[in-house]
């Protein structure tokens, strides 16, 4: 589906600046905004249908994360932290 949208020039500038700094087009930008508001449907099927096809849906998935999200650390995943009541 393709949309049209009337932006000020304002606006279309911060989107251009916000795009740029994640090194994306504001279109390639946008569609990433739009699959993290409107997920589309499951893609299991693809993978015995079309794996190329969800391999590009599951690279789009996996890129649209914040990569500045801190990760654990290797006590916070140990076996002893998880099961604390078994040690």
């Amino acid at each position: 589906m393709n949309v049209t949208i009337e932006l000020s020039e304002e606006q279309a500038a911060a989107l251009k600046v916000q795009a740029e700094a994640r090194g994306l087009t504001v279109e390639r930008w946008l569609e990433q905004i739009a699959a993290q508001l409107a997920p589309s449907t499951s893609i299991a099927h693809l993978q015995q249908t079309n794996p190329k096809e969800w391999a590009r849906r599951f690279h789009q998935w996996a890129e649209g994360h914040d990569r500045t999200t801190p990760l654990l650390s290797d006590q916070a995943i140990s076996r002893e932290s998880i099961y604390s009541d078994r040690v």
